[in-house]
């Protein structure tokens, strides 16, 4: 299973609370492509930080690294930024602070503008712990120029134009 790392290479500083290295208040989570599936994984291991309970993962954290791991489903396959527009979760197991977790996440219809996403966090033995679906909007360039600022331009292929 070919993995390919997936950055930050869009020319602007994305400052995201999931994924961006260099946020020092942020989870600093990674994300890669499995090219032969066209999935994201990744591997998630909460800390003391990410607590709800003294020894479980707050919910909104693993809702949190789902939603950006559908989003960035969205960018290395379907190569648009992704607004998130609805999301639903289930907490099937409890996630447990310092142990390690599968993350997927793929995309399954796009149309028009809007895309549909799944994401799971399952355990290493391959027990499901969080299931979600979500609903993102592909941005347009004025949403992204309004997300991003003046950097936005350079980000256009991944936008769509209105009629």
């Amino acid at each position: 299973m070919p993995l390919e790392p997936l950055t930050n290479t869009f020319g602007f500083d994305s400052r995201c609370f999931v994924c961006d290295q260099d946020n020092s208040g942020g989870l600093r989570q990674r994300f890669f492509l499995d090219t032969d599936r066209d999935r994201v994984v990744a591997e998630f291991t909460p800390t003391a930080d990410h607590s709800g309970a003294p020894n479980y993962a707050h919910g909104g954290a693993t809702m949190a690294v789902l939603d950006d791991a559908m989003a960035w489903a969205i960018i290395a396959t379907k190569e648009r930024f992704g607004l998130s527009r609805r999301m639903e979760t289930d907490f099937v197991r409890p996630v447990t602070i310092g142990k390690t977790y599968k993350v997927e996440a793929w995309i399954e219809s796009f149309a028009d503008r809007t895309l549909e996403a799944r994401a799971e966090l399952s355990s290493t033995s391959g027990k499901l712990c969080v299931a979600s679906k979500g609903r993102y909007m592909v941005m347009t360039l004025e949403e992204a120029q309004q997300a991003i600022g003046a950097g936005a331009g350079g980000t256009s292929a991944y936008t769509e134009k209105l009629p």
